[in-house]
């Protein structure tokens, strides 16, 4: 190729590449912007009560790997997120043991369309992430390796379709369906949720109700905000069950995250609790978490940290015959 060639090429090639705060790149072809971004985490768990028999276990994992894809025109457009995540929780460091949400090693994590095709309104329908809840679909979204006891009883991607009316920047309405999974051709557990996301003089907000067909109902919301290097989070759940009212269960987990410079503390406090054995968290008295997880920021795009989660219960058998157990990770993060 003649060096004229290479130089109009090239130019092109760093014209319609650009790189976002977001640590994303963007290509721009024709009528269309491809959005690219995804993360990659390898976890080192110790775990305390982590097999029926009470022993404890020591595992490196491939805890995320998502290659994150959106494509639009303006009007339409599709996201999906290609890999693997381990969902590792206060309960367990390998919920899904390398497992995607479809049930296959690798595979769409989540995928769906979209479209405006009204002022102020969008549709979605594919494989949705929730909108219910702080903590987002892969590690590397939150402040904390291992996901919480609240996090653990809400819903989290699932098939289904969603409207959205956004009335402003600071203010929008939404409705949804989940399917749910199919038993004899007939959904079992489908779901219909409405909704509200938003902020309020620097407070952002969410407040969800969730139904569960013939399962269970759910009011969660979320609070955040900042202040000088302090964020603040509370994310609270309020669910009970369809076929007997006396069943119910609520939880809170609040996050306080202090940033000094390449170094944050983030730091998320849980309580659970379950009424007449209604079985929403797996705990038949009350139970609180405490996860710590100092992060050092080594560049802009990587993290390394390091954590030690712990888990009470009143019930003195709810950990494999314990009262309680601890987790402690060590992970290396890389987003772009």
């Amino acid at each position: 190729m003649r060096k004229g060639a290479k130089a109009i090429l090239t130019s092109i090639i760093l014209a319609t590449v650009s790189y976002s705060t977001s640590m994303s790149a963007e290509l721009k072809m024709q009528n269309v912007k491809l959005n690219v971004k995804g993360g990659i985490t390898t976890t080192e768990f110790f775990e305390t009560r982590a097999k029926t028999d009470g022993s404890s276990s020591n595992d490196l994992k491939l805890s995320d790997a998502i290659l994150n894809l959106e494509a639009t025109d303006g009007i339409s457009g599709a996201d999906f997120g290609l890999g693997t995540i381990t969902e590792p929780t206060v309960l367990s460091s390998a919920n899904n043991d390398n497992t995607a949400v479809i049930g296959e090693k690798t595979g769409i994590v989540w995928g769906f369309l979209y479209t405006s095709p009204f002022k102020n309104f969008k549709v979605e329908a594919g494989l949705l992430p929730t909108n219910v809840g702080y903590e987002l679909a892969a590690t590397y979204l939150n402040p904390n390796i291992v996901y919480g006891f609240v996090w653990n009883s809400q819903p989290f991607i699932y098939k289904g379709a969603r409207v959205t009316y956004s009335a402003s920047e600071n203010f929008s309405l939404y409705a949804e369906y989940d399917k749910g999974k199919e038993l004899n051709g007939n959904p079992e557990n489908h779901a219909f949720a409405v909704g509200s996301i938003g902020s309020v003089d620097g407070i952002g907000y969410t407040v969800t109700y969730f139904d569960y067909a013939n399962y269970k109902n759910l009011i969660d919301f979320t609070l955040s905000t900042e202040y000088k290097n302090f964020t603040f989070a509370i994310n609270g759940d309020y669910q009970w069950l369809d076929k007997d009212n006396d069943k119910k269960g609520y939880g809170i987990a609040a996050y306080i995250i202090p940033t000094f410079g390449k170094l944050s503390i983030p730091l998320r406090v849980e309580y659970v609790k379950d009424t007449n054995n209604s079985g929403i968290y797996g705990f038949s008295k009350p139970t609180y978490s405490v996860t710590l997880t100092p992060t050092w920021k080594l560049s802009y795009n990587s993290k390394i940290r390091i954590e030690y989660s712990y888990a009470y219960s009143s019930d003195n058998t709810a950990f494999n015959g314990s009262n309680h157990k601890g987790t402690a990770s060590f992970q290396l993060l890389f987003m772009f």
